[in-house]
């Protein structure tokens, strides 16, 4: 089977480009429930950025 999402942690730089792509479309999207849902993806993607971080140190 075709495994089209990558659940990868990728690395701090990689996060931190998904959350600003994610804060933007979060601003610029009227649709709520659209929005509501890239605010969840955004503070999984957050949540995974600041792992990454601590982890590095």
């Amino acid at each position: 089977m075709l495994n089209l999402i990558d659940s990868t942690p990728g690395d701090p730089l990689e996060l931190a480009e998904q959350c600003l792509a994610l804060a933007s479309a979060v601003i610029k999207i009227n649709d709520a429930s659209i929005k509501e849902s890239l605010q969840f993806i955004l503070h999984e993607k957050m949540e995974s950025l600041f792992h990454a971080l601590y982890n590095a140190q």
